[in-house]
């Protein structure tokens, strides 16, 4: 019988190192990224446009970028035309969106998936490449989706604006307005703050673990005690990571097309988002705990018997079905099962590889055609790569 107290220390433990074991450091690496973006957006476009037998290349290293920013800029490039299907398909199966953060984040805590982290974005890169140069030298596109052998099923329409303007400019900005927008562009700086106390913490942590291997945090709510305001630190983080999370209103997926414009335009928005897109991933990977967490309480299966399950074929073609799914929401309880060790690495490279992340809702709103055989193609890899490396490793 489940008893009230297992329930609630499930759960504060699940915000607590939600926060602590991901977020601050998410927040650090989104911060950067954003600022990356900020900093150098609209000088790589027309460099895109002008080398055309690079462009999968660089399709497939600006998916390589940690979060969705990356890939998202891709696709109005593809929508005026500027590039090709196979640097959509490059970009896109390049891309490990938000996920990503959750292995940068292991990899700081745990060296031990370093080596995971480096294998699976090359790996993901390569194939990104591959497919993309694959598909343009097949002639795969929207329209005749099998390439020179198969059947054309209607033309894609392609905006080609002949080079005036950057299409960088046409991404929408938000619209201000109404108690969450207002709870999001005020409550940044709160969030900051407590994130940044967090950090801290999270450092210390990881200085006495390396000094004492038998380190670990007690459940203690004494805000008198180093553990118990190491706690309310987690618990507070999460908290105000869930409610700026129901404030942006995207439930599966955190970047759009109006948040990166307001990113590219305002130092300021660049902090903001970063908040808004660490905030959406501590919500999923508290989720993520939970699930994990009560699964194991309520059902009696150890991590162990469940790491059992989640090395075979059928595992591979689940995550890379589930890399099917448009947003980050669901591909990071993905990740996160790898972390947790409950699927293997051929499955953690299926689902990178299968995942379009966030960038697959900007092209559906341009091309429906496009995104819909899009996210097919870059199942097809997955699956391919998922068992290949199954038989290997």
């Amino acid at each position: 019988m489940t008893s009230l107290d297992e329930v609630v220390e499930i759960v504060v433990i699940s915000m607590r190192d939600a926060f602590l074991a991901v977020t601050v450091f998410v927040a650090a690496m989104v911060f950067l990224f954003s600022w990356l973006q900020y900093a150098t957006s609209g000088r790589f476009v027309e460099y895109i446009r002008r080398k055309k037998k690079l462009q999968p290349v660089i399709g497939a290293l600006m998916g390589l970028t940690p979060g969705c920013g990356g890939a998202i800029v891709m696709m109005p490039m593809y929508a005026r035309g500027y590039v090709s299907y196979g640097t959509v398909l490059a970009t896109l199966i390049a891309t490990l969106g938000d996920s990503a953060f959750i292995l940068i984040g292991a990899a700081i805590t745990d060296s031990s998936f370093v080596a995971p982290l480096i294998a699976v974005h090359a790996i993901s890169f390569v194939t990104g490449v591959s497919w993309g140069y694959l598909a343009d030298m097949t002639g795969t596109t929207p329209h005749k989706p099998l390439g020179r052998i198969g059947p054309i099923i209607g033309q894609e329409p392609i905006d080609d604006d002949s080079g005036n303007g950057s299409p960088l400019e046409d991404l929408p900005r938000e619209e201000s307005g109404g108690l969450a927008y207002k709870i999001l562009h005020k409550g940044y700086l709160v969030w900051w703050s407590v994130t940044l106390i967090g950090l801290i913490f999270a450092i210390l942590i990881l200085v006495w673990s390396s000094q004492d291997p038998d380190y670990s945090l007690d459940l203690s709510f004494d805000p008198t005690a180093m553990d118990g305001i190491i706690t309310w630190i987690g618990l507070i983080g999460t908290s105000l990571s869930v409610i700026l999370y129901i404030a942006q209103k995207n439930w599966i997926g955190d970047d759009t097309e109006a948040t990166i414009g307001d990113k590219l335009h305002s130092m300021r928005e660049t902090m903001i988002h970063s908040a808004s897109e660490t905030a959406f991933v501590t919500f999923w990977v508290m989720i993520a705990y939970l699930a994990f967490e009560f699964g194991m309480l309520f059902s009696g299966i150890s991590e162990q018997n469940m790491s059992n399950y989640g090395d075979g074929i059928i595992t591979i073609i689940a995550v890379s079905i589930i890399g099917l799914i448009p947003g980050c929401g669901p591909q990071i309880i993905v990740i996160t099962a790898y972390t947790k060790d409950i699927i293997s690495f051929p499955a953690l490279v299926a689902n990178a590889i299968s995942q379009d992340g966030d960038a697959l809702f900007p092209l559906l709103v341009r091309h429906k055609a496009a995104s819909l055989w899009a996210t097919i193609h870059t199942m097809i890899p997955a699956i391919i790569v998922g068992v290949i490396l199954l038989i290997l490793v």
